[in-house]
């Protein structure tokens, strides 16, 4: 339609310009023929070839017509080229993003996949708690995603002593749940070995870990080998890095904790590790925590530390409280004092009580 309308107007340029074409011709006819250029000479001209003149004038004014018609084409060829190429431009980059979109979608399914995978394998992972006639046990996990860093082991030995280790690998999610399979695996077979001896265990559980953690990788662990006798239990533990034992001892109605030094594990070879032994008796409990519970903050900015979970944990077995009952007020007394409304760390606590 507008190349229509362009014609029009061009057509009407062409025959406009025809006109000055033939005056020009009936001066230069006038002259050639009578020699002298008046008015009366141009219209005796004009009136004895008209048409000749319109005839032959025409081609120029038609032919500049034509020239005016052909680059105006030019130009919207042009147009029409470069409209047709930024469309099939466009045309692909739709599919080019059509194609990222799709393949991520593929990587969110799978990764959604690997999760469900994943935690399917860490719940399985979680220790079965053995009944024992001398101790009552029980714990809580709640991870900061669907799978976490924190992992437990709790082992029956042969010679009757119980074998507990907790700890916590750096870093949350997918990567740090398969650190911790590493290490369960690692620490079942160090536990064969030195089971009853948790300095060794520590030290050589370290050495194993040296050798197959990735990189920027290590954890926290604190293992303790729990021996029962008539007058109540030994509590012997060793520390690397990991958040200091709890003990609320029941006759006092305090709450103490194990203070002893060690580093995480996988930081250094050939870590040394010490060993301290609590005498627990009927009625005391020991509570191993992991440091999602120490790093929650007021709304103050006030960290809860070890100093508010001693207070927390004296405070809740001041109650009648089953075992399990006191680990579900603990960790209900540190969301109330926490300003997020959960964890911002996984969360792992354990709970033992002499019977």
């Amino acid at each position: 339609m507008i190349n229509k309308l362009k014609g029009i107007q061009y057509s009407i340029y062409g025959i406009a310009l025809s006109f000055p074409f033939i005056l020009f011709c009936t001066i230069l006819e006038s002259y050639l023929k009578i020699r002298s250029i008046s008015f009366e000479n141009l219209i005796y001209t004009q009136s004895i070839s008209p048409l000749l003149w319109l005839i032959d004038t025409s081609p120029i004014a038609l032919g500049f017509f034509g020239w005016l018609i052909d680059l105006n084409q030019k130009k919207n060829r042009l147009i029409t080229i470069k409209l047709e190429e930024a469309n099939l431009t466009f045309k692909r980059e739709v599919i080019k993003g059509k194609a990222i979109e799709n393949h991520l979608r593929d990587m969110i399914d799978m990764y959604q996949s690997d999760l469900k995978s994943a935690k399917l394998i860490q719940e399985f992972s979680l220790p079965d708690i053995p009944k024992m006639p001398e101790a009552r046990i029980a714990y809580r996990y709640q991870p900061l995603f669907s799978i976490g860093g924190d992992f437990l082991s709790i082992i029956k030995l042969e010679n009757g002593e119980l074998s507990l280790l907790i700890g916590d690998v750096v870093g949350h999610g997918i990567s740090a749940a398969l650190i911790t399979s590493l290490v369960r695996v690692l620490s079942n077979k160090t536990c064969r070995n030195f089971g009853t001896e948790p300095k060794k265990y520590l030290e050589n559980l370290n050495e194993e870990v040296i050798t197959y953690l990735p990189d920027d990788y290590y954890f926290t662990a604190l293992y303790a080998c729990l021996k029962f006798n008539k007058s109540g239990v030994s509590f012997r533990f060793s520390r690397g890095g990991h958040p200091y034992p709890f003990f609320y001892l029941q006759e006092q109605k305090q709450t103490k904790i194990g203070e002893l030094v060690g580093i995480p594990l996988g930081l250094m070879a050939e870590a040394e590790y010490s060993e301290l032994d609590v005498d627990l008796v009927t009625g005391d409990r020991a509570y191993l925590i992991t440091d999602g519970l120490l790093e929650v903050r007021n709304k103050e900015g006030k960290l809860l530390g070890v100093p508010g979970v001693i207070d927390i944990i004296t405070e809740v077995n001041q109650q009648s409280l089953t075992l399990e009952e006191s680990l579900d007020l603990i960790l209900d007394q540190v969301k109330s004092y926490s300003d997020e409304k959960a964890f911002i760390d996984d969360t792992l606590i354990l709970g033992i009580e002499i019977l």
